[in-house]
């Protein structure tokens, strides 16, 4: 029996998270013990992590670092005795309140203070997502084997190069999403081309699981076209550029409502600009939903103004269900979504957004003809989990 660790800031809702649930539900269990390491806050998907998972500790001081207010978290490190702790508390505030921004090595040496210490040797490590919890595995966990996950465009987020050169040198795989964020990480990082490798992580979903999730009931209008769009409240996803489309719609006598799926900081803001538009019956933040499927299932139109992905598997499961999809036209998506075929590949603008909506309404025929062609170069899910046993 090999011995695995797998490490993730938490098992919030979100598409990364829902890929770990998936690895584990698709690891052999008497081929492999895994732990599993979150070390911040968010445990909504805890409970559908598989039940042979080992989940290990909550960290001791990361939490309070990191998610206390400043006075608070101060005086809990104190409390602790944990002066340096506290020292680099009162630094991260100043720091917020300078406006500097970036993540350096010292900082690191800092924050891996705040993790778990594990001492056990294992044969297999994994760091499930870009920055901290790949710097952890590199840096702090004792493995035969270190495998480096990045799960978007490393060109478009802002890394360390100091630290995921630490990483990347230590690690014996890096592994990535999409043939799009493969050519980025080559770029930035060309002397470890070698170790990159790239998995179709949707053919590991648990799909007998989702057909059960997606006959749920939901509040969705079903006397209206629902158009549904799924992700994180920020502005990358360009929810915000969906809320005109659908009041232009409505004006023009389209019985539509638009769902989105998901939470996030630019929650308040959205919430204005519908308010401005007065859509409060028509544009519609679901929040937070653990099961996005039924959803997605009772959609005519799945919209995603995304301006970049590592790869979206929210695409994936929409192709799933059939659902004719409009999207942008950013590298990953086009590896999935072929304009015309299976989709709409649109500007990442609000008229393109808004035509591209308004023609599928017009064209039911074309919505069920699109939504009838899967998702491109998708990969049977055995394949996938013989060559991430290859990386053990």
């Amino acid at each position: 029996m090999k011995d695995i660790l797998i490490v993730l800031d938490s098992l919030s809702t979100g598409g990364l998270e829902k890929t770990l649930i998936d690895l584990c539900n698709n690891i052999d269990y008497t081929k492999y013990n895994v732990d599993v390491y979150l070390f911040n806050d968010g445990r909504d998907l805890v409970p559908q992590l598989n039940s042979n998972a080992n989940l290990l500790p909550d960290s001791p001081y990361y939490s309070m670092v990191y998610n206390q207010s400043v006075f608070k978290s101060v005086k809990m490190l104190l409390k602790q005795k944990r002066l340096d702790l506290a020292f680099y508390r009162i630094y991260r505030f100043l720091k917020v309140r300078l406006g500097k921004k970036g993540f350096s090595h010292k900082e690191w040496r800092f924050q891996k203070k705040t993790m778990l210490k594990i001492d056990k040797q294992y044969d297999v490590a994994i760091g499930f997502a870009e920055r901290t919890s790949c710097y952890y595995v590199a840096d702090c966990v004792n493995a035969n084997v270190k495998n480096m996950w990045i799960h978007t465009d490393i060109k478009k987020i802002g890394t360390n190069r100091i630290l995921d050169t630490m990483a990347f040198e230590r690690a014996d795989n890096i592994c990535t999403v999409s043939q799009n964020s493969k050519k980025s990480l080559e770029e930035l990082y060309p002397q470890y081309k070698d170790k990159i490798k790239v998995f179709t992580l949707p053919s590991l979903f648990d799909f007998e699981n989702i057909d059960c999730l997606a006959d749920e009931s939901n509040e969705m209008d079903k006397n209206t076209k629902c158009i549904v769009s799924v992700g994180r409240l920020v502005p990358l996803k360009g929810f915000h550029l969906c809320v005109e489309p659908c009041k232009r719609l409505v004006d023009e006598g389209y019985n539509i409502k638009w769902y989105i799926c998901g939470d996030g900081p630019q929650r308040k803001s959205l919430e204005e600009l519908i308010k401005q538009n007065n859509m409060e019956e028509h544009f519609i933040l679901l929040g937070n939903k653990s099961n996005p499927y039924t959803y997605i299932n009772s959609a005519d139109v799945c919209v995603q103004p995304s301006s970049y992905e590592g790869l979206s598997l929210v695409i994936y499961e929409e192709k799933y269900f059939k659902k004719p999809i409009v999207c942008t036209g950013i590298k990953s998506n086009l590896e999935m979504i072929a304009h015309g075929k299976n989709g709409l590949i649109v500007e990442r603008n609000k008229e393109s957004i808004y035509k591209a909506v308004k023609y599928l309404l017009d064209n039911p025929e074309m919505m069920e003809k699109l939504g009838n062609m899967p998702a491109l170069n998708y990969v049977e899910k055995q394949t996938t989990i013989n060559e991430l046993e290859k990386t053990f």
